[in-house]
């Protein structure tokens, strides 16, 4: 196996890392400090980042894009989250569901919606499935009629009628196009009766309701998406009636993390710390930093590995799913970690400078973010292939 990057890779990787340091990380820790949810997201920043090419990075070249790679877009994001893990979850999302937009659609679909996409610097994407009443049961497929999503679209003419709230939806209030999914035979369970729905911000009877205030990722908007007889085209049903689970577990299962990114930064942080107070001699703290390095370099190369089978005859979802439960408790024990090394200061929250706080505050999310660690190692289980049959 050949880890060595190659030329473009490095290109892409080098251009992000420069923006998260000159740009993003100069601004984060006043506005996750100082700014109200509604308020936090760096729009500048997108549209800089636009101007770089890294907003459409995963649209095929053949229609206007870079035409990334998994690796590509995992590297890219990871750097972006060295400055903010909230901007760079909002790009992730929006690479992620631009290939939704781009291989889940039909062609007068993506003639609609993909130019605009295009041509707008600011415009990302979301997708909604998350519901007051309903969340890890999405993610494992309880299969009961009354589990999941409790939205309902309904057709009517021409179009579609939609009915109902999500919350939690990262992008929620920012995204310019919604894949919406909702309940279409609330008779049936989730496999037989849900439906994907493409709906733009400022659709009637679509409105943006509470940005939630979060412990970390405060950059990112999460937010709520109210639906009151809401009327979608039926040009715009996404995929097919009644089978729009096979879609959305083909987005999110076992999603790529850039939770890497906020622990280099912490680490950063701490071995300056150490350096700084005179205390890089003393052994504990020269295991705490050695330790550290390890479960960075364990976690990158579990992600980077992951997603450089993505899209390979040899990717499977159980890669993706193991990658997310090994580095987002990795990199929140780096973070801890390098609270510990900064002694009392470690807890403290500066609105003019990075701290290990911030960070480790950003990637608790990922304990639930994707589905809760707990849920995703139940999804992997069945996966996990009989003994003898490991290839070990």
């Amino acid at each position: 196996m050949d880890l060595t990057l190659a030329p473009e890779d490095l290109a892409l990787q080098r251009t992000a890392r420069a923006f998260a340091r000159e740009e993003i990380l100069p601004i984060a820790a006043g506005r996750d400090r100082d700014y109200p949810p509604e308020e936090a997201f760096p729009w500048h920043l997108i549209e800089k980042l636009d101007g770089l090419g890294l907003r459409t990075l995963t649209v095929p070249k053949a229609l206007g894009g870079c035409g990334a790679s998994h690796l590509q877009q995992s590297l890219v994001t990871e750097e972006l989250a060295y400055g903010d893990l909230g901007v760079a979850v909002s790009m992730d999302q929006t690479f992620k569901f631009t290939q939704l937009l781009c291989e889940e659609t039909t062609a007068g679909q993506r003639e609609r919606h993909l130019p605009g996409f295009l041509a707008d610097p600011k415009a990302l994407l979301a997708i909604a499935i998350s519901e007051p009443q309903s969340g890890t049961d999405s993610f494992l497929l309880y299969e009961a009629p009354g589990a999941g999503p409790r939205m309902t679209a309904k057709k009517d003419g021409d179009s579609y009628v939609l009915n109902g709230t999500k919350h939690f939806i990262s992008n929620g209030g920012l995204a310019k196009y919604y894949f919406i999914f909702a309940r279409t035979d609330p008779g049936k369970p989730m496999s037989q009766g849900l439906t994907g729905f493409i709906v733009p911000l400022g659709a009637p009877g679509f409105t943006i309701g509470e940005a939630h205030s979060k412990l970390g990722r405060r950059l990112l908007r999460n937010g709520e998406l109210v639906l009151r007889d809401c009327r979608v085209p039926a040009g715009d049903l996404l995929g097919e009636w009644n089978n729009g689970l096979a879609i959305f577990r083909r987005m999110v299962s076992g999603a790529l993390i850039p939770v890497m990114g906020p622990a280099r930064l912490a680490f950063d942080l701490a071995r300056r710390a150490v350096r700084e107070g005179g205390t890089a001699e003393h052994q504990w703290v020269q295991m705490a930093i050695s330790e550290m390095y390890m479960l960075i370099e364990a976690g990158r190369t579990v992600l980077h590995a992951a997603a450089w089978h993505g899209g390979q005859p040899t990717d499977d979802s159980k890669r993706r799913l193991m990658s997310k439960v090994f580095a987002s408790e990795a990199a929140i024990k780096v973070c801890r970690m390098a609270m510990e090394l900064w002694g009392e200061a470690g807890a403290l929250h500066f609105a003019d400078r990075p701290t290990p706080e911030k960070c480790w505050r950003d990637v608790l999310s990922y304990l639930h973010g994707f589905g809760t660690n707990e849920a995703v190692k139940l999804k992997c289980f069945p996966l996990i292939p009989l003994e003898g049959e490991m290839g070990w």
